[in-house]
């Protein structure tokens, strides 16, 4: 129960209704009159109010009997402010807000009683509700955040769930103390992404979507997703954004890794003997790697065959060769695992140079498939 606490009150004052009644402070707070609100709420005629047959005080739940006395019987004070437990006309206990005024030059005090029951059952089932949420988010492997930008670009973080506080380094709750700025975890070199980010995210209301490195110790990061949107804007006019980071380190550790590898093929690929090249099968004449034998049969440097040209071995090939080798290509493709096409090249030098382009189809885990070509002058 609360007392003089006039803003829980107002807070509630327009949601609700109100019913009124007058007791005695000296006769055990006996209604001596009420409005018939109040009469159909404890389920008592008027008229045997009127006679002084119902006690208010046998009305208030027994433990908060004494507490209430005390309050309404205060010296130089007019008016209280408390919440207690009534009962109803079904024998239910409620749960009412009570503005009290004592009448001056008497004993009476006149009572203004809101029955704010089903806003507290709602407001529980919130808190409880918020409880769940939370839980459910202290579960998300992710490491979940809550952060509002200031006018200085500094991030201040509101909240972090366990997974966030493991995956950054830091003691749960250290967030709280402003301990750690959120862009002081955020590895140097990819600050200026995410700054450009955040502003572009303010600008456009588009999610944020990005891959940044994290710091956890001092010379050390964590590869990380980064989701991120716009929460709401305060009314300072600053907005909070919500966040998971996603440790992506082994993603990125195997992108690294396979990255390298590709780097030894092509460079062995580079070196074989021949003017080989390797090609996807939708696009059967512009190679993605060739050998040097290759570029010394075309004449052109890889700067010139790759960037000038775009790779496109079919704007080497005479007029009305290409189209009709590409369509053979794809054709023989889907029956058999090696064929054979004649065209003529003309090179850099102007050399009309007619080859055989022998090929063998090979087939990826993915179900994609790929050819390896070699070219021979005939």
């Amino acid at each position: 129960m609360g007392a003089d606490d006039t803003d829980s009150f107002e807070d509630i004052a327009f949601e609700v209704e109100f019913m009124s009644c007058v007791t005695d402070k000296a006769d055990n707070l006996k209604v001596t009159e009420s409005d018939s609100h109040f009469s159909e709420f404890t389920g008592v005629h008027p008229s045997k109010i009127n006679e002084g047959k119902l006690c208010f005080l046998d009305l208030i739940i027994h433990k908060e009997r004494e507490a209430v006395m005390k309050q309404l019987c205060k010296k130089n004070s007019p008016y209280a402010y408390l919440d207690f437990y009534i009962k109803n006309k079904n024998g239910d206990y409620v749960h009412v807000y009570c503005i009290a005024q004592s009448i001056k030059g008497t004993t009476l005090c006149r009572l203004a009683l809101a029955d704010v029951s089903q806003n507290a059952r709602k407001t529980e089932a919130l808190k409880q509700k918020n409880e769940n949420i939370k839980h459910l988010v202290e579960m998300v492997e992710g490491g979940v955040c809550v952060f509002k930008v200031n006018r200085d670009m500094l991030f201040n973080v509101s909240y972090m769930n366990s997974a966030c506080c493991r995956l950054f380094g830091i003691a749960p709750g250290a967030y709280v103390d402003n301990v750690y700025k959120l862009e002081e975890l955020i590895y140097k070199d990819d600050k200026s992404e995410v700054y450009q980010a955040i502003g572009k995210a303010l600008a456009t209301k588009k999610p944020i979507d990005l891959e940044v490195r994290v710091i956890t110790h001092r010379n050390s990061y964590t590869w990380c997703k980064l989701n991120s949107a716009i929460q709401r804007i305060d009314d300072d006019g600053l907005p909070v954004f919500h966040a998971v980071f996603t440790d992506i380190s082994r993603i990125k550790t195997a992108e690294q890794k396979a990255d390298t590898q590709r780097d030894i093929l092509v460079g062995i690929f580079k070196n074989l003997p021949g003017p080989q090249f390797y090609t996807d099968l939708e696009t059967p004449l512009k190679p993605e790697i060739v050998s040097r034998d290759f570029m010394k049969l075309i004449g052109y440097s890889r700067t010139e065959f790759f960037e000038t040209l775009g790779g496109d071995l079919r704007k080497l090939i005479v007029p009305g060769d290409s189209l009709r080798a590409e369509n053979e290509i794809k054709t023989r493709a889907a029956h058999d695992g090696t064929l054979e096409v004649e065209y003529t090249v003309i090179t850099k030098t102007g050399e009309r140079v007619k080859v055989a382009d022998k090929r063998r189809i090979v087939n990826g885990e993915n179900g994609e498939r790929s050819t390896l070509g070699i070219l021979t002058r005939i």
